[in-house]
């Protein structure tokens, strides 16, 4: 969500396709007050890290260039967790 330019809030979310479905693995948002980084587990535990961004513009910015590199990294890290 933007106003004027600026990202109000955001969210973004890699997911993989196993086991017959869609599963979300990692995730970027700005929900709970401050931009961080959900890492999901199949066992439903989330290391949330938060993000040392100025504003959330460069968090957004951030979170895309960190999912476009590091996405197979997720991926593997997350089904070999299954």
């Amino acid at each position: 969500v933007t106003d004027r330019g600026l990202v109000t809030r955001f969210m973004i979310q890699l997911e993989a396709f196993s086991k017959e479905k869609w599963t979300p693995v990692v995730r970027y948002d700005s929900y709970h007050g401050f931009a961080h980084l959900d890492i999901l587990h199949p066992d439903g535990r989330q290391d949330k890290i938060r993000s040392v961004a100025k504003d959330l513009n460069e968090a957004l910015n951030t979170a895309f260039a960190d999912l476009l590199t590091n996405w197979e990294y997720y991926v593997s890290a997350y089904l070999k967790e299954q």
